[in-house]
């Protein structure tokens, strides 16, 4: 049975980590151009939000379940010296979705709220009195977002990188 669950488990791993994570390497695009074109700035929040909410956080939780599939297929002793790297990857992977759920996911919800009123906007001038540039949470949030973002980009190339490797640790 496991010759046949193994390459179904490692084909939905795969395909998984290119499906979940692929998209994100498109996010800083995305946020640039709403940057360069203001009148666009809630849509690309609410795309954001979607991607994150249908895309990437299921599919991550899918990628921690068939990387336990594999590791059960497997018979992987974690805690033996060959598959140290491993530990170190689902550390990572830990870390990453942890903060993807609890940081990122209110951040993108906050901007997706700040963009609302501003929605249809021309990008025009300010009315009279009010401040010249985009409101100063919006700054903010965007700053945290893009931190937010490189950060989890970081972990995801280092965790791709030790299931690529596999180094001796």
């Amino acid at each position: 049975m496991q010759q046949y669950l193994l390459p179904i488990f490692l084909y939905a791993h795969v395909m998984g980590a290119i499906i979940t994570f692929g998209p994100a390497f498109a996010s800083p695009i995305i946020a640039r151009q709403s940057g360069r074109m203001p009148q666009s700035g809630h849509f690309a929040a609410v795309l954001g939000q979607v991607i994150q909410s249908r895309i990437m956080i299921p599919g991550a939780i899918a990628q921690g379940i068939t990387g336990v599939g594999l590791i059960l297929i497997m018979g992987v002793d974690l805690t033996s010296s060959p598959w140290r790297w491993l530990v170190v990857a689902i550390v990572l992977y830990l870390v990453t979705i942890t903060f993807a759920i609890a940081v990122q996911r209110r951040s993108i919800a906050r901007m997706v709220e700040i963009t609302r009123g501003m929605a249809g906007t021309t990008g025009g001038p300010p009315p009279s009195g009010a401040p010249a540039g985009p409101p100063a949470e919006l700054v903010a949030t965007a700053a945290s977002l893009q931190r937010g973002g490189m950060l989890m980009t970081l972990l995801i190339l280092v965790i791709v990188f030790l299931m690529v490797v596999k180094p001796a640790i």
